[in-house]
């Protein structure tokens, strides 16, 4: 699921640890040939679980991991109904075993029953709100094995935004 240590000391098929710009190798959705070689700008300094590797760590845990460190890796269960999404709050509920990676960017405690995940996926920005999910927590296992990353930043930008929102946004700790 992790690909962590390739952008931190492990080589990839073209001999190098790191990120390579999607302006170099564009993301396809296909199996191909790397065509090496690539630069690979950018490493990674350390990654951590947030919880246990082999479970979902407790929401206040993730949340404290964005705050702390930006974006999180996480594993969910892309259901048939995961997979159709085009909007709205996704709540289905499901047993059904991990089956793929995503991001969470974000939460909003406003919406849904109790709070949700703002998740973005790499099928593209077609999928979904613009290649985002608001999930439910405690839905589709959103969490498993999540995980973080400690960089630099030197150079390093996400665009993390969904939708409108303030032009500034603060954050306070809560012990």
């Amino acid at each position: 699921w992790l690909a962590f240590d390739y952008l931190m000391n492990v080589g990839d098929p073209c001999g190098d640890p790191g990120a390579v710009m999607e302006t170099s190798f564009p993301y396809t959705a296909t199996n191909g040939s790397c065509h090496c070689p690539y630069q690979h700008p950018y490493k990674i300094d350390d990654w951590a679980f947030i919880g246990p590797q082999w479970g979902i760590p407790s929401i206040a845990a993730m949340k404290q991991a964005i705050m702390d460190y930006g974006p999180i890796s996480v594993c969910v269960t892309a259901t048939p109904a995961f997979q159709g999404y085009h909007g709205g709050i996704f709540n289905e509920l499901s047993d059904e075993p991990i089956n793929h990676a995503v991001v969470l960017v974000g939460w909003d405690d406003t919406q849904g029953d109790g709070g949700v995940w703002i998740m973005r996926n790499s099928w593209g920005s077609n999928w979904g709100e613009g290649g985002y999910m608001r999930i439910a927590y405690n839905t589709c296992n959103i969490g498993y094995g999540g995980a973080y990353i400690e960089y630099g930043g030197i150079g390093i930008e996400a665009n993390t935004r969904f939708g409108e929102g303030p032009a500034t946004v603060q954050f306070t700790a809560n012990t």
